[in-house]
């Protein structure tokens, strides 16, 4: 409809800015899911849920040098787009499932125009993960 094609305008008017590290979006184009000119890309994993806010759904959880990208392996509209920016504390949790037992979960909490928002990311794969700290190392690094 309408709102799609504006949608879209309104996004190459402002493609050169940078926000990607300066904003949370959620459910996003998946044209800017794509990493932008000096991204860089520091780890990439499968079978991680975004807990809260799409439970029994898997994805790929990402981390760029400029934010941390989740994407549900069901459903591509379904994505989070988290600016390193707006991380204002990141912890690893011990979790534990009935069907997995002892998991790892990644905390992340943020802060967006105001607007305190928690994340967890749980690795449902049974040993435990180095992207979450590849992600707290990035983010140190970012600050």
């Amino acid at each position: 409809g309408k709102t799609q094609k504006d949608k879209s305008r309104k996004t190459t008017v402002s493609e050169n800015l940078v926000w990607q590290d300066r904003e949370i979006r959620f459910d996003i184009n998946s044209s800017m899911l794509e990493l932008r000119a000096g991204e860089e890309m520091m780890d990439e994993m499968r079978s991680i849920e975004d807990t809260k806010g799409n439970h029994g759904d898997l994805g790929t959880l990402i981390v760029s040098s400029l934010r941390l990208l989740w994407m549900s392996s069901k459903y591509s509209s379904t994505n989070l787009s988290i600016g390193m920016n707006c991380i204002v504390g990141i912890s690893v949790k011990n979790a534990s499932s009935r069907l997995k037992g002892s998991i790892q979960a990644l905390y992340v909490l943020t802060k967006f125009n105001g607007t305190r928002f928690e994340f967890i990311f749980t690795n449902l794969v049974p040993n435990p993960p180095k992207i979450f700290q590849t992600i707290q190392n990035t983010h140190k690094a970012y600050e």
